[in-house]
């Protein structure tokens, strides 16, 4: 049986000030390649271009929701930079945009590229949502950091944590997750709420192809891992 893995892409690593990370797209690329044995499911984030747009316009749009669907309509921009730079692998040759659609995708291909589904549900939840559709135990989140921590990493005495039960991870997330759209935690309240629920083991590697390579392939990597 062919196992299905999900990636949680953060946008922090695909988008970023100068553009694109099309350097990174291509790693993944050669990486995804290498575990073609495996299906993939791959949620995108809105990064460095999703903050800009809603910083901008926050002054003039007071409602959060509409903030949330500019938001996800960048996430569906940068995944479209993804499976464009996929495209010549097994990839679904849409960016799904509903569950319905990826229980078809998954059926018959090997990739399935996807940004933000709902107003108030970010892609780290998607990708959680997308592992039950997919029947997938396993995700991914990749970001800039590898490890969550106790407490902010800004602060003294911060310890990273190896592995984190979900009941924890929950607490962590309900202290540091604001709900504003375009915020930035490694990891949101109802994602880590939804794993729980699914039982899904969570992996956080950081933007070194490696690690993720590791991840993958269920062998030891640098990072916290949730289960």
């Amino acid at each position: 049986m062919t196992d299905t893995i999900c990636i949680s892409l953060g946008g922090s690593i695909i988008s970023r000030r100068n553009g694109a990370n099309v350097s990174y797209i291509r790693r993944l690329s050669t990486i995804l390649k290498k575990y073609s044995r495996n299906k993939f499911i791959i949620t995108v984030g809105g990064g460095y271009a999703s903050r800009l747009y809603i910083k901008s316009s926050r002054p003039i749009i007071k409602n959060e929701a509409v903030l949330d669907e500019i938001a996800i309509a960048i996430t569906r921009i940068n995944a479209l930079i993804v499976k464009d730079l996929l495209s010549d692998m097994d990839v679904y040759p849409n960016i799904v945009t509903d569950l319905n659609e990826l229980r078809t995708a998954t059926k018959n291909n090997g990739i399935v590229v996807m940004g933000g589904l709902l107003p108030g549900i970010s892609t780290d939840s998607v990708a959680i949502l997308a592992c039950e559709v997919a029947g997938s135990k396993t995700l991914i989140n990749v970001s800039k950091e590898a490890y969550i921590y106790d407490r902010p990493p800004s602060e003294k005495g911060a310890k990273k944590l190896d592995t984190v039960t979900h009941n924890r991870m929950i607490e962590i997330a309900s202290i540091r997750d604001t709900r504003e759209a375009g915020s930035n935690f490694v990891f949101d309240l109802v994602a880590s709420k939804l794993a729980k629920r699914g039982n899904i083991e969570v992996r956080f590697v950081n933007d070194d192809i490696n690690e993720l390579s590791l991840a993958i392939s269920g062998r030891k990597y640098n990072g916290t891992v949730v289960k």
